[in-house]
């Protein structure tokens, strides 16, 4: 396999280094693990969509981590400030295609072709006006006089029944939406905290201690362990459900508690078999 690999004409990725370096000057920008895979997926498929899962399973899943949708983004805006650092959008554009998934379109140059010389057309032969029958004939004459005018009423009630069902609807809508419930996190310490970190868990979840160790130890192996060049996450969100199972074990890792702009998070989830 190439360690390095080109994209368009203005950059290379190093894959081993996973280092993006502008060929023009020697500007270059590191990335992180998954989003150096993505990036070489994405070159590799040509301007081809690839699916949110499929950037999953390049991404994380490929060495034992299991993320969210909301990974996926946090990877792709990482790379959108990556390729904006050293290429204009009208080089190298990565887009997002709605239900779809992502797609990196990189624009060449093309030189354009010299204009064909002009010549002159031979002058075509005039013809003398054709007259049709519903041209010689008044408008009234050739339009057949509408027979029956039943379909207006369907039409009509059928436009009726759309509107009432549109009413309906919005009402149970606003009968059975589902209301979210305000989450408030609290700090937590005990066994297992990584070093330097912040942890915070629900408030009515202080308790499930088990759960909580098991989630810190869960993400020191699987997480931690496996990105040693990449900086830790300073905060961390244990998401608890309603279930003390150990089995299904999730996290929120930010480099600044949530009130702040540009905290850079990630989200984890874990199943346990």
């Amino acid at each position: 396999m190439l360690n390095h690999i080109a994209i368009g004409s203005s950059m290379t990725l190093d894959v081993q280094t996973r280092t993006l370096t502008r060929l023009s000057d020697g500007e270059s920008v590191n990335l992180p693990a998954s989003a150096s895979l993505c990036l070489q997926a994405l070159v590799e498929a040509e301007g081809e969509v690839l699916s949110q899962e499929q950037l999953m399973d390049i991404g994380w899943r490929s060495s034992g981590v299991e993320v969210t949708d909301n990974s996926v983004r946090v990877m792709i805006n990482k790379l959108r400030r990556a390729l904006h650092t050293l290429a204009s959008q009208q080089e190298i554009s990565l887009l997002a295609v709605t239900r779809s998934g992502y797609r990196l379109l990189i624009h060449e140059p093309q030189a354009t072709p010299a204009p064909p010389y002009a010549t002159d057309a031979p002058p075509q032969p005039t013809r003398a006006p054709q007259v049709t029958l519903s041209e010689a004939l008044p408008l009234a004459a050739v339009q057949p006089k509408p027979r029956n005018r039943r379909w207006l009423r369907w039409s009509a009630a059928g436009c009726c029944g759309v509107i009432l069902g549109l009413i309906v609807a919005y009402t149970l809508y606003g009968q059975f939406m589902a209301r979210l419930d305000h989450i408030q996190f609290v700090p937590w310490s005990g066994p297992g905290v990584p070093a330097d970190t912040q942890v915070f868990v629900p408030q009515d979840r202080q308790d499930q201690q088990a759960l909580i160790e098991a989630t810190l130890s869960t993400y020191e192996n699987h997480v931690i362990s496996k990105r040693p060049l990449e900086k830790p996450a300073k905060v961390l969100y244990i998401t608890l459900g309603a279930s003390p199972s150990t089995h299904h074990q999730g996290l929120i890792a930010c480099q600044q508690p949530f009130q702040d702009a540009e905290n850079d998070c990630e989200s984890f989830y874990f199943k346990i078999y």
